[in-house]
């Protein structure tokens, strides 16, 4: 027998509760439930899928105070945060509905459908343990697939939830959605499963190379997976640049450095300044950082407060040994620490609240080539053009996903723009490197990722067979019964 998972507040470090994981004959069990629940979702009607997807969309925001109340309890995410994010869940389920159907031209209406796949395996981390699973089970159940879902071991009441609020509207499709509950172990036996179509998995490089080697072994190759596997982001501070450009740099970047406490994939990492403005550009970060320390905003969320980053605790001990640690090689490595202090520790010895810190650096050190998932921001000089500060932004094989740049030459925006080897490229952004979908789709390149999620233009491309197209058209102005 499994032992039970023990899930811990990361607000207070206080133990929430113990549930019961899978074992190897349980997670079989919930895959061919899921590939039965699938064989009779995937003739469903177009129509009668938006029914289902537009009732649990509905059904989420219904309960979606009681779902932000439990990723504050076990994620740590402020109120504020937390209600964005589920409200989030629910609007990309509708969001998806809307960009699967093309615009009306000469009258008629039009969609592309095409087969589906299968069961959909997915793996969340536990940063969004309920917005980024919805990024996949949105197209996945409207291209008819069914999804066994496997999320973080230290966020999985949420998921509990969402499956029994996505149970309540099923009807005869009760079983599309199944959990899969455990560690590393149930995650690998998820992704090699014959009966498994696709992977869709978020988050770090070392688990996605673990993933893509279980695939291999495989004897049915799937389709091809999406992998969002972080990123060591960075961003360009160019000398082309005036002081209240300057400024409007700084303040960007104070969101996407402190956002979910350093605990997003988008959040800006390294800063790559031109030496002549390195002391300025310190000097500013410093004295925005310590106001906001100042404000009395880190605070345990489950009291109710939130902040404009949404900055609250680290998940647990790990997470605070990997912030140590690097602080401490940033010192070995010739470099400065600013801020960085443990906080509320008396009040929560159990519970990780830190300082944000800088690491102010005499050049991009090995340190900086590592992406510490916690609030320190690397900032290290370039000298020169705008081509050296590219170059070192491109270094770190893990800095794939977002990259940055305030420039007031659109010279040197262009070369950016060409040269950044960043699924994403942000020409002074007003968020730094968060929230960089706009539209076009999220995924990253390098060890930052594999596949897309999100493409607007075509959202169940990843999650249905590339072949045996249906292209449909219906005149909008003839009446139909039912």
């Amino acid at each position: 027998m499994s032992s039970p998972l023990k899930v811990f507040s990361p607000a207070d470090g206080a133990l929430i509760t113990e549930i019961k994981t899978d074992s190897t004959a349980t997670l079989s069990n919930k895959i061919a439930a899921s590939a039965n629940a699938q064989n009779k979702w995937k003739p469903a009607p177009h129509s009668e899928r938006v029914v289902l997807v537009e009732a649990y969309s509905a059904a989420l925001k219904n309960h979606h105070e009681e779902l932000a109340k439990l990723v504050t309890h076990e994620a740590g995410k402020t109120n504020k945060e937390a209600l964005t994010e589920v409200d989030g869940a629910a609007d990309i389920l509708i969001k998806t509905i809307k960009d699967i159907t093309l615009p009306e031209l000469n009258g008629m209406l039009r969609r592309k459908e095409r087969d589906a796949l299968g069961v959909v395996g997915l793996i969340t981390s536990f940063n969004f343990p309920i917005a980024v699973a919805h990024w996949t089970i949105a197209p996945a159940l409207l291209a008819g697939n069914s999804v066994v879902w496997k999320p973080s071991e230290k966020t999985p009441l949420v998921a509990q939830r969402c499956k029994e609020i996505f149970d309540s509207v099923a009807g005869q499709y009760k079983g599309l959605l199944q959990l899969a509950i455990g560690a590393r172990d149930i995650g690998e036996l998820l992704v090699g499963d014959e009966r498994t179509a696709l992977i869709s998995a978020t988050g770090s490089v070392g688990m996605g190379l673990g993933i893509r080697n279980i695939l291999a072994a495989r004897k049915t190759p799937p389709a091809p997976s999406i992998l969002e596997l972080g990123g060591n982001n960075g961003v360009i501070i160019s000398n082309k640049i005036s002081p209240a450009h300057l400024e409007f740099a700084v303040s960007s970047i104070m969101g996407s450095f402190l956002g979910t406490s350093g605990q997003r994939c988008t959040n800006t990492r390294r800063i790559i300044a031109h030496r002549e403005l390195l002391r300025q550009l310190v000097e500013s970060f410093k004295a925005k950082l310590d106001v906001f320390v100042a404000s009395g905003a880190i605070v345990n969320p489950l009291l109710g407060a939130s902040n404009d980053y949404g900055y609250g605790p680290l998940i647990d001990a790990d997470a605070f040994n990997r912030f140590e640690a690097a602080k401490a090689q940033v010192l070995a490595e010739g470099g400065e620490i600013i801020g960085g202090a443990r906080l509320l520790s008396a009040q929560y010895p159990g519970a990780y609240y830190v300082e944000p810190a800088l690491a102010l650096l005499p050049s991009q050190t090995a340190i900086m080539h590592q992406e510490t998932f916690a609030p320190i921001l690397f900032i290290a000089p370039y000298e020169g053009s705008v081509d050296n500060g590219i170059a070192m932004m491109n270094a770190p094989e893990n800095a794939g996903l977002v990259s940055g740049i305030y420039t007031l030459s659109q010279k040197e925006a262009d070369i950016f723009a060409s040269t950044s080897e960043a699924g994403h490229v942000l020409i002074n952004s007003p968020k730094g490197t968060g929230t960089p979908a706009f539209g076009m789709g999220f995924g990253g390149n390098k060890h930052s990722g594999v596949g897309e999620i999100l493409n607007a233009a075509d959202p169940l491309a990843a999650f249905t067979s590339a072949t045996h197209f249906r292209r449909i058209a219906q005149n909008k102005d003839i009446a139909m019964d039912e």
